[in-house]
Formats: structure tokens, sequence, C-alpha cells
């Protein structure tokens, strides 16, 4: 009897071996094709950013109602949206805008998203305007400041616009982003920090988390889709509950964490000669009623299956006061889409994403405060006053 249970012992063992070594050299070899060709465009490599350039992409949109159905979107020499950077850059009045998937706006065309409004808003009122949209999906301050360094601060526009707070949220200290996109030393503080710095080193380390984060970001609703807000349904919870929920996404940790990576923004566009303006995140929830469909966009459903649209709005507010508050201290511009921004579902076609209608409106309220500072600060470029709104 011992020797039949040794017998299959040996069996099982050998059997999990045969599996382990199996899987063992899968992973080698998709590793290797991985590096080879990895059809997922990755944007950081080690610890340099790496974007697609000179392409253009159609888009077939059956996903968003009222957007067009089909979608241009062109990667530039620099991997932006917008004209390639013209002869003598020098000598233009140039910008770029600095964000999340706010701010790229992949659902809208190239002429349709609100950067391109706002240059033709600036056009109105000021000479040799160049625009660029550097929005990347995903992207919180953390990518915006790799972006900085690699990108923004050798091409040296004379203006960047920043619009920040929402991928921001419950993020802390920058420890395991680093660790995650600059090669350093293994981290064995956590199974998640060690996987995150593993991951600078394997592209297939690297594919798993890009899909865990496009996962955790659909369900947090950073992924753009359709909401019709008449079908969500309404939910309403305790105060006490509330408040907990947002202190615990906004504790003092997190919002320091962030308030410290805007200074660091701020810090390295001064010393680059670059003009840097912040702008809020807004939302379609919070308060109010919707003009469209009558929705109580406090009650409403939200993401998560415990979030109102108050509470979504609370949140995201924590971080907006933060950004208010650096931009005060540190003498920036501040522009206030969050308040500015009218709550109306024509405008968004989820909580957070904008319709070409919203996207024209966003161009108008930063055009209203940018254009007088941009004449002031480079009167060399003024054509005639800017636009009364």
């Amino acid at each position: 009897m011992r020797a039949k249970q040794q017998s299959w012992l040996v069996r099982v063992l050998s059997k999990s071996l045969l599996m382990l070594f199996g899987v063992v050299l899968a992973l080698v070899v998709l590793e290797v094709l991985l590096r080879i060709y990895n059809p997922m465009e990755t944007r950081i490599k080690g610890d340099h950013i790496v974007l697609a350039t000179n392409k253009s992409y159609h888009v077939r949109n059956d996903i968003i109602k009222g957007l067009q159905p089909e979608i241009t979107i062109t990667r530039n020499s620099l991997g932006f949206r917008g004209a390639n950077p013209p002869n003598e850059i020098e000598k233009h009045l140039t910008l770029v805008t600095i964000g999340g998937s706010t701010t790229q706006c992949f659902f809208l065309s190239d002429d349709q998203t609100w950067t391109a409004r706002l240059g033709k808003n600036l056009e109105r009122s000021l000479n040799g305007v160049w625009i660029n949209n550097a929005g990347l999906d995903g992207h919180s301050t953390y990518g915006h400041l790799i972006l900085l360094q690699e990108m923004i601060l050798p091409l040296h526009p004379k203006v960047a616009l920043f619009l920040v707070g929402a991928n921001d949220v419950a993020r802390g200290s920058n420890d395991e982003w680093d660790a995650e996109n600059v090669r350093g030393n293994l981290l064995f503080t956590s199974p998640r920090a060690f996987i995150k710095s593993l991951s600078a080193y394997s592209e297939v380390i690297a594919l798993g988390l890009n899909m865990y984060r496009n996962y955790t970001a659909y369900r947090a609703g950073l992924i753009d889709q359709q909401i019709e807000l008449d079908k969500q349904g309404y939910l309403d919870i305790p105060p006490e509950e509330q408040k907990k929920y947002v202190e615990e996404n906004a504790n003092a940790a997190y919002l320091k964490s962030y308030e410290e990576r805007l200074k660091k923004i701020v810090e390295l566009c001064k010393k680059g000669n670059i003009e840097p303006v912040f702008v809020t995140q807004p939302l379609l929830v919070g308060f109010g009623t919707d003009d469209v469909t009558g929705i109580d966009l406090a009650r409403v459903k939200a993401y998560g299956p415990r979030q109102n649209g108050k509470m979504y709005w609370d949140l995201v507010e924590a971080y907006n006061n933060v950004t208010r508050r650096v931009a005060q201290d540190h003498n920036v511009l501040v522009i206030d889409l969050a308040k500015q921004m009218p709550k109306s579902s024509r405008y968004f076609y989820d909580f957070i994403h904008y319709t070409p209608a919203g996207a024209k409106i966003i161009a108008d309220i930063v055009d209203q405060s940018l254009c007088p500072m941009l004449q002031t600060k480079f009167p060399q470029f003024v054509s005639q006053p800017c636009p009364v709104h």
C-alpha cells in the first residue's frame, strides 16, 4: 500500500513539475515574442515614454450615441494630436494640453476635441498659435511628470495646460509607480510592489498590468462608455457612509501625494521657462437636475456598487480643491472648469467625457481665462482684443 502511495505521489509531482515547466516555457516564449512585436502599443518602456507617431486611425463608433459613426485620430511626429511642430517654433505662440482621457478625447475626431477648438478660439486674437493635444488615456500626474521630462521640456512650449484630478483619485506615494516605469531595484515591500517593479523588466508582466488597469479603469468609470441617465436609477446612501467613502479615497496621504506631484509639475515648468496652467476636472453629476432628462444628478447611481452622483462629485472635488490651492500658492493660473462647466447631458456622454458640444463649451470657458493671460505675458503675438464671452 505504501509503495502504491509513493508511486502515486511521484506521478503527481512529475505531472506538476511538467506543467510548471510548460507554463514557464510558454511565458518565456511569450516574453520573446512580445519583445519582438507587441500588438498593444506600450507608452512607457523602462524609464522612457514611447508614443506612436505619424499614424492616422479611423475608429468605427457603434458604442456611444450622438457621436460620429467614424472617428479620425491622427498622431503627428511627436505622437500628439495636432499639427506637426512648425519651422522656427520659437517664433510661435506654442501651447500643449496635458491630461488623461478627458484631454485626449479619444471618441472625438481631431477637429472636435476641446484642444483643437481652443486653438481656433485663440487664433481670433493672437498670431502664430500652435497647439497640440498630449492627453493620454489613463495618465495621472505620475504620467504627466514623465511626459513633461521626456517630451515637453525638450519641446519647450510657452504654455502647458494640465487638466488633472480624476486619474489621481486614491493614488498614494509614487514608489510603486516609479518601480513599474523605471528600471531599478526589485521591491519586496508587498506582492503588488514586487510585481510592479518586475514589470519594468518584463513585457509579459507589463501586459498583464495594462489589462488589469484597463479593467479597474472601466470599473471606476474612466473608460469611455455610453450612460443613459434615465436608465441608471437612484441610489440613496446615508450621509455617514458617503462621508466615509470620500475620506477613504481622498485621505490626507493621498491628497498630500497629489499636492507634491502638482508642485513638482510647477517647479519643472518654471525651470523650463514654461508657463503652467491648471484646469480642474468637471463631472456631469454632483448636484442639480439634468435639463435633458430631469434626473437628480446627486442621487443618480454612478460607478461602483455603492456610489451615487454626489459621492463621485465630492471625491473628485477633494482633488480639485488641492489643484486650486497649489495654483494659488504658486501664482499659477487655474481655470475652474469644474465649477464653470454646465451639468447637462448635452455636454457629457457619460459622467466625465464630453460630447462635441461639451468640447466646444470647454474651449470657450478655457479661452475666456487663457486669452487675457496670453495677451499679457506674450504681447508680441496680440492681433486684437480678446472677445467678450
